[in-house]
């Protein structure tokens, strides 16, 4: 008999695993979440640990990132439980620390056997401590001499004679998060690779300008994409020059944002090269605070594999734009993704957009029958995107009356 920590926030998921597991001679331990589920881990010491990913507060990704760091836990075996089947969530797993990987609806034999396997081999992805790269490595400076926050000078357009839109920095991360839906944050998502979700949250970010400045964060790991297609490149500074164990500030926030677009528009670089830094939920809780001190809008272009950043940014979302793509190859996987997201229970208002970058493409109608609701807007192709793209000038900036833009116009005041 085997000690199987079992960790998911959907209960009924979770009784029908420990009645499996227990038919199978084993004895399970339950956590509806993930902080529980480390707890009990650190407390227990369980034989192995079966993690769902979608979760609220810590992702399961996040979960195995944790257990894996923590000397006393890191040997346990771990096997990740999604809903998620594509390729980059199977390597997003290996990534946290995952020993093994299976896919929901799980048959009885099918978990029995995974952690049966576990069982056997023990836990073989323990990662080698790893050197932070050198953007995000603390440097042991004299401390700066007092001056005014870079925020300071992004003062919301809405009227405020009294005080600066941006208070004086404290000087470390707040201990208490900050209400989700208390934030102006668009999240922007791909329901599958390739869909032009970044040139939609780019464009997005540029119609939203009419009602104050906004700032556009770009949380993928690698490509750098919103930068380039604003011709930003390289970036002075990107999100992974916040990744520091001594906490954020304002000043670290402000440093690191991008102000010289001639749009207005402010940007938060990603990472040209791939890197495996990453902000953990506390960090993204007050990057997004800060942000919004001085911005009437923040959209954020995050990775479509749902990793532990785009959960947690999602968490916060008070708008959830998720991008649909007229591939008909598409249309087969996007259903289980859509149900995976929406299975999250997130505070967000959910906008489903079809966007068309072909001439020819599945239509309306078969989209919103793949997904079984109404789409709130359907993007058409515009020829003239590759150019946009490859001069830095944004379709909302350069033609502002084509039907591209006006489409992006009319979403933009949805949000």
């Amino acid at each position: 008999m085997a000690r199987i920590l079992v960790i998911d926030d959907d209960q009924s998921l979770l009784q029908m695993m420990n009645m499996m597991l227990r038919r199978a001679g084993h004895e399970p331990y339950l956590a509806t979440n993930g902080h529980d589920g480390i707890k009990i881990a650190r407390r227990e010491m369980p034989d192995a640990a079966i993690v769902d990913v979608m979760m609220p507060e810590l992702s399961g990704y996040e979960v195995c990132r944790i257990l894996r760091e923590d000397p006393k836990t890191m040997d346990i075996p771990l096997l990740i439980l999604t809903a998620l089947s594509q390729r980059e969530h199977r390597d997003q797993a290996q990534d946290s620390g995952a020993d093994d990987y299976v896919t929901k609806p799980v048959t009885r034999d099918d978990l029995v056997g995974h952690v049966e396997e576990l069982l056997r081999t023990g836990a073989t992805n323990i990662p080698a401590p790893l050197e932070p790269p050198p953007s995000v490595m603390v440097k042991e400076e004299a401390p700066a001499p007092a001056a005014a926050s870079p925020l300071d000078s992004l003062v919301d357009q809405r009227p405020s004679p009294q005080k600066p839109a941006v208070q004086p920095p404290p000087t470390v991360v707040p201990r208490q998060p900050v209400t989700p839906s208390g934030l102006p944050l668009v999240a922007v998502v791909g329901l599958s690779s390739g869909v032009g979700a970044t040139s939609l949250a780019v464009n997005l970010g540029l119609a939203l300008m009419q009602f104050g400045r906004s700032c556009l964060v770009d949380l993928h790991q690698q490509g750098g994409q919103v930068a380039v297609q604003l011709k930003m490149v390289p970036p002075r500074n990107t999100w992974v020059d916040l990744v520091s164990e001594q906490g954020l500030d304002k000043r670290m926030i402000g440093s690191a944002l991008m102000l010289d677009h001639a749009a207005g528009v402010a940007v938060l670089a990603g990472p040209l090269g791939p890197t495996r830094a990453r902000l953990d939920s506390r960090s993204l809780n007050y990057l997004f605070s800060v942000l919004t001190e001085g911005f009437r809008r923040i959209v954020v272009d995050a990775q479509t594999s749902l990793d532990d950043m785009t959960l947690a940014t999602l968490m916060h979302a008070s708008h959830l734009v998720m991008v649909v793509g007229d591939d008909p190859a598409d249309l087969v996987t996007v259903p289980e993704t859509l149900h995976a997201v929406q299975s999250l229970k997130l505070p967000a208002t959910h906008h489903i957009v079809l966007n068309h970058t072909r001439p020819s493409g599945v239509t309306h109608d078969a989209v919103m029958r793949a997904v079984n609701q109404p789409l709130s807007s359907d993007i058409p192709y515009e020829p003239a995107q590759a150019e946009a793209l490859q001069k830095g000038m944004p379709l909302v900036m350069s033609r502002p009356d084509s039907l591209f833009s006006r489409a992006l116009l009319q979403l933009s005041r949805q949000l």
